[in-house]
């Protein structure tokens, strides 16, 4: 238990919920979710250098990714319902 990077995870979860919903704030008035998924995608390099430098497993870093896809999506639709 004491090899988990603790911090480095919760840095790099952080950072991709910041993300998220800024990605989201940013497409709010427009409905077109193609833009606002290529903005998420072009993400992904970021992410992915961050996860090699903080040492972090390819599978977290794949999680982390997802779960900031599931944060944007919720989070535009309570944009898109207003």
């Amino acid at each position: 238990m004491d090899k988990i990077p603790t911090f480095s995870l919760a840095l790099i979860t952080l950072v991709t919920v910041i993300t998220s919903y800024s990605i989201a704030w940013y497409f709010r008035d427009d409905y077109d979710p193609k833009k606002m998924l290529l903005w998420y995608l072009v993400y992904v390099a970021p992410l992915s250098i961050l996860g090699f430098l903080f040492r972090l497993n390819v599978i977290l870093v794949v999680g982390i990714y997802f779960f900031g896809g599931v944060i944007l999506v919720f989070r535009d639709s309570n944009y898109f319902n207003r």
